[in-house]
C-alpha cells in the first residue's frame, strides 16, 4: 500500500549533477540550504516516500544541479528505503561529483561511509564540517595531511555559519577541471581475488560500480541472490578465505575498513587544548535531558510549549488570515466577477467555491507554519535527537520508535504537521505506523464540535467529557499501531542507533528555509486537496436533482440534503434520527475540514442560501472587513496571554456564553442539536467525529507520506472504527430498550472486527512473501 509522489524537479538540461552524501546529523541539509538558498525543490523519490531535495547551484554563471541524498550510516548494510535510494542513485545515475560531508567531531565514525563512497569510483571531495566542534574537543584539523591520505580535496567548514562556502565553491570548480577519485581501502589478496571473481560472474549488463558493490554486499552477507552459479562461486570463495586466513570474509573486510578509517581519523587532527567549559555544560545538560527521571517530563514540557505557542499562539493571527483572505478571495473576487456580468451561479462557484477553498487553506498557515518553525529550531539545536532517545524505552514497549511521541503530541493541534513531522522517524515500518496513528489524535478543530455538544448536553461535566474523548483517541491510536504491527506491518522496531549532535545555537537561515519549504509543501500540495473538496462541498448545497435534471435550489432540496437523507439510515444504529439529516451533512462537510462541521450546521439550520452570498458580492465592503480582520490580532493576543495555562479552552465550558462563542455554534444550531440528539446519541456522534475519516488536508498529507493505498485504508478504517465505536456506545447505552437489536449490532461489529484482523494478517503474510522474493532476486 504505497505510492510515490510524482513531482516536478529542479532540473537544468546538461547541467553537472552534484550529490551530497553523508551520515545523519552531519550538517548535510544545512550545507544544501547554504548552497541553494530558495532555488530548491522538495518531493519524493520515484516509487518510495523518501524525501528528495534538488536545487540549483551557480558558480561563475555555471549552473549545477545539487541533489541532497538521504542521510544514512552505510550504503552497504541494511535494507531501508533511504539506503536503497542513496545507493541506487550513486551507482546508476549520472553523477559528476560526490560531496561527502562528515562531522569533524566524530570523524572515525563518519569515515566509514567515506570508504564506501570511494569504492564507487566517482569524482569526489570531502567537506570536513563542524570544525569548531572538533576544536572545542581539543582537535586541530590537518587538512592537507588528510587530503593526501584520501587522494581527494578536503574543505574545512562550519556550514551553519556559512564559513568555508567560498573555498568549497572554488574546490568544486577545480574538481570539474581535474576530477579526483581517491584512494580506496586495501583488502588482502584473497579478499580482492574473491571480489574480482564475483564481479566477473555477475551479469555483464550491470555497470562496473554496481557489480563491485554487489560483490561486496554478497561477501559481507548483506544480500543474497537466486543465481545458482554466483551462489556456488560465493561459497567457494568464502571457503578459500576461511582456509587461508582463518577468518570469515565479513570479518576480513570489516577489519580492513576499520584500519583504513582509524588511520585517516588519526591523520586528520593534531591535539590542542580543549574547551572544558563547553564539555562540562554538554555533560550537565545530557545528564538532565537523558536521565530516567527527568528525560520524559522535560520532553513533555517542551512539546507542551510547542503545542501552546504553535496553536494558541497561531490563533493570534488565524482570524486575521481567515477574514482577510475571505474578504479578498471571496468577497473581492466575487464583486469583480459580478461587475463583469458573469451569471450568479458562476460567480458563486468561482468566488465561493474556489475562493472559499483557498481561504480554508490559508487559515491553516499560522499554526502549521509556527509548528514547523519550532520543530526546526529544536532539531537544529540538537535537542530533538535527545528527545527521541529519552522516549525510546517507553515507546519501544509498544512496538514503536522513541520519536513517535513527537508527532503524536503535535497531532493534538493539527494532524497535518504531525504526519509530515513523522519524517524524523528513520525506521520505515515505524514511520508508517506513526503516520496511521495521527488521524485519531483529537486535533484542535474537533474541539469546536465537542464544545457545541457539551454546551447542550454536558453542562455540568463538559470538561471531563472532552478529556475522555482525547483519551479515547490516544487509546485507539495505540491499539491501531499494535494491531497493524501484529498483522499487516509485522516486524520489530529497528534498533535505535543515533548520534547525539552537539548542542548549538540554531542557524536562523537554515531554520527559516526548512520551515518555509515544509509550509510550501502543505500550501501547494496538501492545499490542492482541501481546495478541491471545499469546492465540491460548496456546490452541493446549491444544486439539486428536480424534474429529471440538475437545477439551482434551496438547501433543503439540494444534492447535499438529498445525499444526507439517503445516508441517514447508516447512522441510525448510532442514534441519529431519520429527520436529523443536517447532522449527516456536517459529517460530509467534515471530510473537507473539521472546522466547518459546525459552520455547515449553522448554514443549514439558519437556511442560508445563494442569494445571501450574492448580496455579499454586490456590496463587499472589503476595507471594513480588512480593518475588522486587523483588529482581531490584538484581541486574540490578549486571549492567548490570558489562557496560557488552558490552551484547549476547557475552562470556558463552565460558562455557557464563553462555550457558545468558542464552539462557533449559533443559538438556532444549539436548539436544533437539543431536538435532534439525546445525551447518549450526542456522545456517540462525538466519538464518530473523533475517529472517522480525517479531513482533506490530513488525507493529502497521508497520500504524500505513505501513498494512496494507506491513505485509502486509513479513511475506510477510520470510518469503520468510528461507526463501530459510536454504534457500540449507543447500543450498549440503550440496551434495556431494545436488547435483541442491540445484541445483533454488537455481535455484527465483533464479527466485522474478526474479518478485519484476518484480512490484515493475510495482507501481512502476502507482504512478507513479496519481500522474500524481492530479497532473493536482489544482488
Amino acid at each position: 500500500m504505497s505510492d510515490c509522489c510524482n513531482t516536478a524537479e529542479v532540473h537544468v538540461n546538461n547541467a553537472p549533477v552534484i550529490a551530497l552524501a553523508g551520515n545523519p546529523n552531519c550538517g548535510k541539509t544545512t550545507l544544501f540550504n547554504l548552497l541553494t538558498g530558495s532555488h530548491q525543490h522538495i518531493g519524493n523519490w520515484p516509487g518510495v516516500t523518501v524525501e528528495r531535495r534538488t536545487g540549483l547551484l551557480n558558480i561563475k554563471r555555471q549552473k549545477m544541479e545539487l541533489v541532497d541524498l538521504p542521510g544514512v550510516y552505510s550504503l552497504l548494510g541494511g535494507g531501508s528505503a533511504d539506503q536503497a535510494v542513496a545507493r541506487d542513485f550513486l551507482l546508476d545515475e549520472k553523477v559528476d561529483l560526490v560531496i561527502n560531508i562528515v562531522d569533524a567531531s566524530n570523524l572515525e565514525r563518519h569515515l566509514t561511509m567515506t570508504a564506501e563512497l570511494l569504492e564507487m569510483g566517482k569524482p569526489m571531495l570531502l567537506v570536513l564540517n563542524m570544525v569548531d566542534e572538533a576544536q572545542s574537543l581539543g582537535l586541530k584539523p590537518e587538512v592537507e595531511r588528510l587530503s593526501a591520505s584520501l587522494g581527494i580535496p578536503v574543505v574545512p567548514m562550519i556550514a551553519r555559519k556559512g564559513h568555508g562556502r567560498k573555498e568549497l565553491e572554488q574546490t568544486i570548480e577545480a574538481c570539474f577541471k581535474n576530477p579526483q577519485h581517491g584512494i580506496t581501502v586495501e583488502y588482502d589478496n584473497d579478499t580482492q581475488n574473491a571480489l574480482s571473481e564475483l564481479e566477473a560472474a555477475i551479469d555483464s549488463s550491470v555497470n562496473p560500480a554496481r557489480r563491485h558493490f554487489a560483490a561486496l554486499r554478497l561477501l559481507e552477507e548483506l544480500s543474497s541472490t537466486d543465481n545458482e552459479h554466483v551462489n556456488a562461486l560465493l561459497n567457494e570463495q568464502r571457503a578459500k578465505i576461511r582456509q587461508s586466513q582463518g577468518e570469515e570474509p565479513v570479518d576480513m573486510i570489516a577489519s580492513a575498513r576499520f584500519s583504513w578509517t582509524y588511520k585517516n581519523a588519526q591523520l586528520a587532527f593534531s591535539k590542542i587544548a580543549a574547551n572544558p567549559r563547553r564539555q562540562k555544560i554538554t555533560t550537565w545538560l545530557d545528564n538532565l535531558v537523558l536521565s530516567d527521571w527527568f528525560g520524559v517530563p522535560i520532553f513533555l514540557v517542551v512539546l507542551y510549549l510547542v503545542f501552546v505557542i504553535s496553536y494558541s499562539g497561531g490563533n493570534i493571527f488565524l482570524d486575521f488570515f481567515d477574514q482577510a483572505s475571505s474578504a479578498l478571495l471571496i468577497s473581492g473576487v466575487g464583486h469583480v466577477l459580478y461587475l463583469v456580468g458573469l451569471p450568479d451561479w458562476l460567480v458563486s462557484i468561482i468566488a465561493g467555491g474556489i475562493g472559499g477553498g483557498l481561504n480554508l487553506v490559508i487559515t491553516f498557515v499560522p499554526p502549521i507554519g509556527l509548528t514547523f518553525l519550532f520543530l526546526a529550531l529544536l532539531d537544529d539545536s540538537g535537542y530533538m535527537a535527545r528527545a527521541a532517545y529519552a522516549m525510546d524505552r517507553l515507546m519501544r514497549r509498544m512496538g514503536l520508535p522513541g520519536n513517535t511521541l513527537v508527532p503524536m503530541v503535535i497531532g493534538f493541534g493539527c494532524n497535518v504537521p504531525a504526519i509530515m513531522g513523522s519524517r524524523i522517524i528513520e525506521d520505515p515500518r515505524g514511520r508508517v505506523l506513526t503516520v496511521l496513528m495521527q488521524p485519531f489524535m483529537s486535533c484542535s478543530a474537533r474541539l469546536t464540535i465537542y464544545m457545541a455538544f457539551a454546551v447542550v448536553f454536558f453542562r455540568e461535566n463538559g470538561g471531563q467529557v472532552v478529556f475522555l474523548l482525547y483519551v479515547i483517541g490516544i487509546i485507539v491510536a495505540f491499539l491501531t499501531a499494535w494491531l497493524l504491527g501484529k498483522t499487516a506491518l509485522r516486524g520489530n522496531p529497528q534498533p535505535f542507533a543515533m548520534e547525539l549532535p552537539p548542542y548549538r545555537l540554531p542557524s536562523l537561515n537554515s531554520v527559516l528555509l526548512q520551515s518555509w519549504h515544509r509550509l510550501k509543501i502543505f500550501m501547494f500540495r496538501v492545499g490542492r486537496v482541501i481546495a478541491v473538496i471545499g469546492l465540491v462541498l460548496f456546490i452541493l448545497p446549491g444544486i439539486g436533482w428536480q424534474n429529471g435534471k440538475l437545477t439551482t435550489t434551496d438547501i433543503d432540496h439540494s444534492l447535499l440534503a438529498q445525499g444526507s437523507r439517503a445516508l441517514t439510515p447508516i447512522f441510525t444504529p448510532m442514534g441519529i434520527k431519520p429527520d436529523n439529516w443536517p447532522a449527516v451533512s456536517g459529517l460530509i462537510a467534515g471530510a473537507a475540514a473539521k472546522e466547518i462541521v459546525i459552520g455547515t450546521m449553522n448554514g443549514i439550520y439558519q437556511r442560508q442560501n445563494t442569494e445571501d452570498l450574492m448580496a455579499s458580492y454586490r456590496h463587499p465592503d472589503i476595507l471594513s472587513k480588512l480593518k475588522d480582520a486587523l483588529a482581531t490580532i490584538p484581541a486574540n493576543a490578549k486571549v492567548f496571554f490570558s489562557t496560557l495555562d488552558d490552551p484547549l479552552g476547557i475552562s470556558s465550558l463552565h460558562n455557557d456564553t464563553d462555550a457558545r462563542q468558542a464552539s462557533g455554534a449559533s443559538s438556532a444550531t444549539l436548539k436544533a442539536l437539543a431536538i435532534g440528539f439525546t445525551p447518549l446519541s450526542a456522545f456517540a456522534y462525538m466519538v464518530f467525529i473523533l475517529l472517522y475519516m480525517p479531513c482533506a488536508s490530513t488525507m493529502g498529507a497521508l497520500r504524500r507520506e505513505v501513498g494512496w493505498g494507506w491513505m485509502i485504508f486509513s479513511s475506510i478504517y477510520g470510518i469503520a472504527i468510528g461507526w463501530a465505536g459510536g454504534t457500540l456506545i449507543y447500543q450498549l447505552g440503550s440496551y434495556i430498550y431494545h436488547p435483541d437489536s442491540s445484541l445483533t449490532w454488537c455481535i455484527s461489529i465483533v464479527v466485522g472486527f474478526v474479518v478485519l484482523v484476518v484480512g490484515l494478517r493475510w495482507f501481512g503474510k502476502y507482504q512478507d512473501t513479496q519481500s522474500s522474493v524481492t530479497m532473493e532476486r536482489s544482488i
